[in-house]
């Protein structure tokens, strides 16, 4: 009887499907097979990367999509606060304006102060606040020079008249002053903008 009527096939005749992974593993590699094996591990920790990458580039733009979005909505609304206040204030006015100012001037007078008050208490919570510059030493930060005076009883460098009053923006000047600067000794020909650097040497 043979060795397949025994039952007992050749070892050339096993297939490679009829082993197990442990058992697959157990069997030694050529350093060909060894060297493709890493290969195509490698090739799937790559693949495995580069999907998580596009995933990451996905989400990102999603997000800078979204925050763009907001951003925008912000820029776009930003004044609405200020603009609901303002409004209060624009209601005021026209409620002032009909009352007659020649037969009710006292009721008239006593409006315009309210609107007045109204806008100081706005301006406060603001952080809004104007600020001095008559008697000043001129500096081109805070206060625009529009015009000059050549006085020699007053200092040189001397704010001496205030066309228009300035304002802070907390600790950011919102609006210069538009003053007349006094001085002692003036170029031919100067210009405005000339003596608006007057105060950058001192």
């Amino acid at each position: 009887m043979s060795e397949k009527d025994n039952g007992h096939e050749d070892l050339d005749e096993i297939s490679i499907d009829s082993f197990e992974d442990d058992e697959l593993e157990s069997i030694e590699l050529t350093p060909e097979q060894q060297l493709q094996k890493e290969l195509d591990l490698e090739r799937k920790r790559s693949e495995d990367l580069i999907d998580q990458i596009q995933r990451l580039q996905a989400e990102f733009d999603n997000y800078r999509k979204r925050i763009g979005s907001r951003i925008e909505d912000a820029t776009k609304f930003a004044g609405e606060g200020i603009l609901l206040k303002v409004l209060e204030v624009y209601d005021n006015i026209s409620r002032a304006l009909q009352v007659d100012f020649i037969e009710d001037p006292k009721s008239a007078r006593n409006g315009i102060d309210a609107i007045q008050k109204q806008m100081d208490k706005l301006f406060s919570h603001e952080g809004v606040r104007s600020f001095e510059s008559l008697g000043k030493t001129f500096d081109p930060y805070y206060q625009h020079s529009i015009s000059i005076e050549r006085d020699p009883e007053k200092s040189d460098n001397i704010v001496v008249e205030e066309y228009q009053k300035g304002y802070m923006l907390r600790e950011k000047v919102l609006r210069p002053a538009l003053v007349c600067v006094n001085r002692h000794e003036i170029l031919n020909e100067t210009s405005n903008e000339e003596l608006n650097e007057i105060g950058d040497d001192k």
